[in-house]
């Protein structure tokens, strides 16, 4: 019982740790967000959500998905020579990124254009640093070192994003705000990653490395198409929205993604985070993770009912009081969006499951089936009966909703049925 408790009160102080440290970096976040919004236009923040999107797809080659595995390797040296494996493909993809972005740079006609291009390699590599360390202090349950780094991440983003927005520097400010962001982000990793390489004295070409990373193979064999899938995926609602309706419209629905990913970030991220650390211990020691998970979805329920809610009814008259009278659309859209992102809230902590479970290939083609069900309402609306952006939303909204539902089902299935 007394072995209970203190396990259920570490668990609880390390998620407040987290959400803590989340909050604070994302409320510097949201109280620069609307002065970010009456700086830079709807077509403005469309530029830096396709650099996001870029940047985030090239991060997950960098790493081949191998900052999962992290958390998961039964002993940390171990652990640390997959680390510092992921961190030789993270140099040699960030190395090719910048070598194809060389052509589209010889035939850009502004610095804008040609700052676009060259920040793309730049944010793979940092991003996908930032991704390893995170999970690398995630398992070593350097808890205030992950908080710190989100806030001065955040804080030195949106800060310089605000500096570059006086100065009318058009789009390119939010993207050189975002990748100094970044740098901010990894410094505290980096020196933690020296201190823990001369522990161990492990070196880069270690033969030891290349053995354990093969241990660990279905992170980058089925993980890596599965995240690649989703990235894709919003690449490709980028460019569907943007072809279909405008690269406003894009804008608008980009900001308003951002938004409802709200809760998610404050609070349903933190949990996760705390939430694989904690299962992948008790799969390593076989016991049963039911019923955290079953609890987890229960928790997130409560705390999503009155945020969606009142989104679902004013999103509207919020978006505009807070961000100005340009985002009225982005509220309207929030308001349709709001069942689909409340579900997606719930479901976001069991979402890493399959991976400690070993039901990779099982959710890949589930997620597969989800990636197409969503392009689908997305193109068919328009094509069939040329359907607004509203009527084309409001079809996404509820296929997303119902299908997460069935997802979330599956998972906790699988966690009850788990065996070693």
């Amino acid at each position: 019982m007394i072995k209970a408790l203190h396990l259920r009160s570490e668990v609880v102080k390390n998620i407040m740790l987290l959400t803590s440290g989340t909050a604070l970096s994302q409320i510097v976040a949201y109280i620069l967000t609307p002065i970010i919004t009456r700086l830079y236009s709807p077509a403005e923040s469309a530029e830096l959500g396709l650099y996001i999107r870029i940047v985030s797809a090239g991060a997950a080659i960098a790493t081949a998905r191998y900052e999962l595995a992290l958390p998961v390797v039964k002993l940390d040296h171990h652990s640390f020579r997959v680390y510092h494996f992921a961190l030789r493909i993270t140099l040699v993809t960030s190395l090719v990124a910048l070598v194809v972005s060389l052509y589209p740079i010889l035939f850009s006609k502004d610095i804008s254009g040609i700052a676009f291009y060259l920040s793309i390699p730049f944010g793979i590599a940092l991003l996908a640093f930032q991704n390893l360390g995170m999970n690398w202090s995630l398992r070593m349950k350097q808890f205030r070192l992950i908080s710190l780094s989100k806030i001065v991440s955040s804080a030195s983003g949106n800060i310089l994003k605000v500096i570059f927005g006086f100065m009318n520097s058009g789009y390119i400010g939010l993207i050189l705000g975002t990748v100094i962001g970044f740098i901010s982000g990894c410094l505290f990793f980096l020196k933690d990653f020296r201190l823990t390489k001369a522990k161990y004295n492990i070196t880069s070409g270690s033969l030891r490395n290349r053995i354990l990373a093969k241990e660990h193979i279905d992170f980058p064999k089925i993980n890596l198409p599965h995240t690649l899938m989703d990235m894709g995926k919003e690449l490709l609602i980028a460019a569907i929205l943007w072809e279909m309706f405008g690269k406003r419209e894009y804008g608008l629905y980009n900001h308003t993604y951002q938004m409802l990913r709200v809760p998610l970030v404050l609070i349903g991220a933190s949990i996760g985070q705390v939430f694989f650390q904690r299962c992948a211990e008790k799969i390593n020691q076989e016991e049963n993770i039911f019923p955290i998970a079953l609890q987890s979805v229960k928790t997130l329920f409560l705390f999503s009912i009155v945020p969606f809610i009142v989104v679902f009814f004013f999103g509207s008259e919020l978006f505009v009081f807070v961000f100005g009278d340009e985002w009225k659309e982005a509220g309207e859209y929030s308001e349709i969006m709001a069942p689909w992102f409340m579900i997606n809230f719930v479901s976001s902590p069991i979402s890493s499951l399959p991976l400690i479970l070993k039901k990779q290939a099982s959710f890949f083609f589930i997620a597969v089936f989800g990636s197409i069900l969503m392009i689908a309402t997305l193109v068919l609306p328009n094509w069939l009966y040329e359907s607004s952006i509203y009527e084309t939303l409001w079809v996404t909204s509820i296929s997303q909703a119902i299908y997460l539902t069935i997802v979330i089902f599956l998972i906790l299935r699988f966690a009850k049925n788990w065996k070693k």
